[in-house]
């Protein structure tokens, strides 16, 4: 199963260009330069596309409505309990599965966010114990935070991951090895 979160394109869709926050946002991963965000943020092509399907018997896409993908009937819907109405409320994912759409509600404001579209350890959980089978392999070609693979990890799935950018690697990276690191005790 592919479990993706792609850059969306924010500046491609919007053609406004991606601008640093103000106060508390001023300091996140998102603002550590906007060259450096305007320089990910670009949605994969039909090519990527064609090959992820090739690859996976099932795909859950965050972003998929930013995406030219097949019409589903299960989408899920994350709701991220925002407070604030000039920040997205929520985000949609395109899934492969034919069931009804879900709802996820998770509050994500916390101060250990290593990426600017980071998604919660949590929400990747959810995800795998709703959709995935046991004995599935997991891909996810845009790691960024490690989430996914952290979910994986615990939940024992096995999974592979790739991160392009260098820095979001190695905290990727780091951010895994600590929670693998840990002991885990079983009743």
């Amino acid at each position: 199963m592919a479990l993706i979160d792609p850059p969306y394109g924010i500046e491609e869709t919007t053609g406004r260009p991606v601008r640093p926050g103000r106060g508390k946002l001023r300091d996140r991963a998102f603002n550590k330069g906007e060259s450096k965000f305007n320089k990910w943020d670009k949605k994969p092509n039909k090519e990527y596309f064609d090959e992820l399907f090739r690859v996976s018997k099932n795909q859950i896409i965050w972003g998929g409505n930013y995406f030219p993908l097949p019409p589903t009937r299960c989408i899920v819907a994350w709701d991220k309990c925002q407070p604030w109405e000039n920040f997205s409320q929520f985000e949609l994912a395109w899934t492969s599965f034919d069931s009804p759409a879900q709802l996820f509600r998770f509050d994500n404001r916390t101060g250990d966010k290593i990426h600017p579209t980071q998604k919660p350890v949590a929400l990747y959980t959810w995800l795998l114990n709703k959709y995935a089978k046991q004995g599935d392999k997991i891909l996810d070609t845009h790691v960024g935070s490690a989430s996914s693979l952290i979910a994986c990890h615990k939940l024992g799935f096995e999974y592979w991951g790739f991160e392009i950018d260098p820095d979001y690697y190695a905290l990727a990276t780091a951010r895994l090895e600590a929670v693998k690191a840990q002991m885990t005790f079983f009743d």
